[in-house]
């Protein structure tokens, strides 16, 4: 395998790092080597490896925010020596020089795997070449899948199921815990007696890359760690309070993380909003089953980015990876659900034998009443995706959207896209259900409210290839110094995931006369994808998104914060720039005739 240059110049870099000790000092990463390797003392012969990059490593919709991630790895240095979860294909070369500065390769006794990636294969064969004694130490499924990644080799493997233990010696008696869940079946904890180190894996983490190793500022990137929530955690909420009750009874300390800053300050405030967020999705009233397999990974992501989508409207997701499941368990989800999704991908022509399993359990509940969708990824043709349709239609099934096609891996807008269909499914679920219900008429409180005026605005939003807009009347002015204003969202708006700290947008303020035809177009729904500017005159601003030249004026508004508030988000954001279009102009204003509905 062939590297580029900048790889080169890291590696040096990385020979540089790991010759130097390590403390708790923060090390910093100029912008001219985006790679690197830090290795640091953590606790008691106990040592993390961050292999960190600032910019966004691929498309996937958990690294949407684009602050970078560090994939963290440990080294426990005891009578015998254990490493934690080698980075992916991407750091291999540094990581193996930091490795192997660090200590003996010889001297490694065990590798252990918190889930399988097949990205992380070629760190794993790098390491296995230099370092042939060491012994695989992961979960059931994790073994299978190692031994069909390294079928020309023998290697050892310890399997975990849950009541083994593993003495490194001095005291580090490692305890394992299996925390399997759609996304991950294989996922595993390690706990150390010795240090009260808890390495979750998946579990606890954020992508963000930064100066800081631990969270002793955790309130800077609390959002960071809500939205990794929301992308991987979410629509697992079952699983994740059954690893939560795993882990009660250890004295933990720290959560050695897969991802982001090691959590210490803030390990209790954390778990106690993972139990939180958790609960939420399960008590929503609504479900959706996500039915889905993946040959490549493509259909899991696209399936991760409808469950992201299927989140932010409201709905419970219950995501149901088909190779793993039982027929018990795929029943069960559909029964409760309201409605369900399936994604496939295809396979030679055809969609794997899971699918068609779970196909046959759809098709053998017979309740075409519940709203379906289908959506995978192809390489060639995609007749996988044309026969679960054909047979959902030919029971009776309708479609809450028309079948959605990925050709080979998806890009950024591919997955807001896929975003948008799985909230748009998640609204047509409620707005049925409240159908049903006949609306109350407004109480003296809800009137009172409504007499709350705002100016009509227009909010845009771009981020990458990605723009957005949406009708905007809560908006105030924060602060003098330096100029802010803060802006409510509902939590199932598109431009919500835009608007994160370091996000940028333009607030369109509307004249009299002309918003009325403003109001109207951005009241109506649209369609996934759909270009929200259509047939409006526009520009574009110093920060890339988009101005309504008929407006009087417009802000270029940078994001500082954000608030969780009930069913919106109030964001905290600073005016870079502005201008004032038309100086005669009033400015729109919004009267409503009650406070609990826009």
């Amino acid at each position: 395998m062939t590297l580029p240059d900048s790889f080169s110049n890291a590696v040096e870099s990385a020979k540089n790092w790991v010759s130097q000790v390590f403390s708790t000092q923060q090390v910093s990463m100029s912008d001219s080597r985006p790679r690197d390797v830090q290795i640091l003392p953590i606790a008691t012969n106990t040592k993390v490896m961050r292999s960190r990059s600032k910019s966004r490593l691929r498309f996937e919709i958990e690294y949407a925010l684009e602050r970078g991630t560090t994939s963290n790895s440990y080294l426990i240095e005891a009578d015998k020596t254990a490493l934690t979860d080698a980075p992916a294909e991407g750091f291999t070369e540094i990581y193996l020089e930091a490795l192997q500065k660090t200590i003996n390769v010889q001297k490694l006794d065990y590798v252990i795997l918190g889930h399988f990636n097949p990205n992380r294969i070629p760190t794993l064969k790098a390491i296995l070449a230099i370092a042939p004694q060491i012994t695989f130490v992961c979960s059931l499924p994790a073994a299978n899948n190692l031994r069909a990644a390294f079928t020309d080799q023998d290697i050892k493997v310890l399997v975990m199921r849950g009541k083994e233990t593993l003495d490194l010696g001095k005291g580090h008696v490692l305890k394992f815990l299996p925390t399997p869940s759609p996304r991950w079946p294989e996922a595993l904890c390690t706990y150390d007696q010795q240090t009260q180190i808890l390495f979750t894996d998946k579990l606890f983490g954020a992508h963000i890359c930064g100066e800081e190793v631990f969270d002793d500022h955790w309130e800077t990137f609390k959002e960071d760690q809500r939205y990794y929530f929301n992308c991987l955690m979410a629509p697992h909420a079952t699983h994740v309070e059954s690893a939560l009750e795993k882990i009660s009874d250890l004295q933990v300390r720290m959560y050695a993380v897969g991802h982001g800053p090691l959590v210490r300050t803030s390990l209790i405030e954390l778990t106690k909003s993972y139990a939180e967020w958790s609960r939420a999705q399960k008590d929503r009233e609504i479900s959706v089953a996500l039915l889905y397999a993946s040959a490549y990974g493509n259909t899991a992501t696209l399936a991760q980015a409808m469950a992201l989508g299927l989140t932010k409207g409201g709905v419970a997701v219950k995501s149901v990876n088909c190779e793993f499941a039982t027929a018990d368990e795929i029943r069960t989800s559909l029964e409760q659900a309201d409605g369900f999704i399936i994604g496939t991908p295809t396979i030679g022509g055809h969609a794997p034998t899971p699918i068609h399993t779970a196909l046959g359990i759809v098709l053998s509940t017979g309740d075409n009443t519940k709203p379906a969708g289908v959506f995978g990824s192809y390489g060639w043709s995609g007749e996988a995706l044309d026969l679960v349709e054909c047979k959902l239609r030919d029971a009776g099934y309708r479609f809450g959207f028309d079948t959605l096609k990925v050709k080979f891996k998806p890009d950024e807008v591919t997955l807001k896209y896929c975003e948008e269909v799985g909230t748009d499914f998640a609204q047509s679920l409620r707005k049925a259900k409240k159908v049903r219900v006949p609306q109350q008429a407004a109480t003296p409180t809800e009137q009172a409210v409504g007499r709350i005026i705002g100016s009509v605005c227009v909010i845009a939003a771009k981020q990458g290839e990605f723009s957005t807009g949406m009708m905007g009347a809560w908006v105030s002015q924060a602060t003098f110094n330096p100029p802010g204003i803060t802006v409510a969202i509902a939590k199932e708006r598109a431009v919500e995931s835009l608007l994160y700290p370091g996000g940028k947008f333009v607030l369109n303020i509307l004249p009299e006369g002309v918003h009325v035809e403003y109001m109207k177009h951005f009241r109506k729904s649209f369609k996934p994808g759909e270009d929200r500017f259509a047939n409006f005159p526009t520009a574009e601003a110093d920060n890339g998104c988009t101005i309504l030249t008929e407006a009087c004026a417009y802000l270029e508004c940078l994001v500082q914060q954000r608030l969780e508030c009930g069913d919106h988000w109030v964001i905290y954001a600073t005016v870079d720039n502005g201008k004032l279009l038309k100086p005669d102009a009033m400015t729109a204003i919004n009267h409503r005739k009650t406070g609990s509905y826009y």
